[in-house]
């Protein structure tokens, strides 16, 4: 990082391990989206997957960010596939145990693009006195994760309550 960036964010060091838990969330988001817009069927499975894997690539392009971001702040993403869970909110990705039901496989979609926005806002306020960059970062962020939740809220047509994920 150079030296006016290192002054425009002097309290970095505090706000790296929550990019590293978003950039492991949004990788968990990444394959996860995808794996259930393979296992989606029935009548809308065409429509319902390409969304999915579309919010798949969403995520990618998130953790992208979020490691352009780490890198410049002077850290390190996460450097092991197999470390992405330590790093990653303690919360797993809650499938239903019948893969066959659309409305629960969209529902755990939900409930992770909610933890993503969880996570956004928490960086947002941590940054938003003291590194603009990373404020703005996580600001793009939060509205992408706010548009997906909206979009997948629409496509469950009812209202679905908050999972805590515990």
């Amino acid at each position: 990082m150079g030296k006016l960036a290192q002054e425009m964010a002097p309290n970095h060091e505090s706000v790296l391990p929550e990019l590293l838990r978003a950039y492991a969330d949004e990788w968990f988001g990444h394959y996860n989206y995808y794996f259930v817009s393979r296992m989606v069927n029935g009548p809308s499975a065409e429509s319902i997957g390409a969304f999915l894997r579309q919010r798949s690539q969403v995520a990618l392009d998130r953790a992208d960010r979020l490691a352009s971001r780490i890198i410049e702040l002077g850290g390190t993403p996460v450097q092991k596939l197999t470390e992405l869970v330590e790093a990653a909110t303690d919360k797993p990705f809650k499938l239903p145990e019948d893969l066959s039901d659309v409305t629960a496989l969209l529902e755990a979609v939900l409930d992770a693009e909610r933890t993503s926005m969880r996570t956004q806002s928490l960086i947002y306020a941590m940054a938003r006195d003291s590194d603009p960059l990373t404020s703005e970062l996580a600001l793009d962020l939060l509205k992408e994760a706010a548009q997906g939740e909206q979009q997948l809220e629409r496509l469950l047509s009812d209202s679905v309550p908050e999972k805590t994920g515990r």
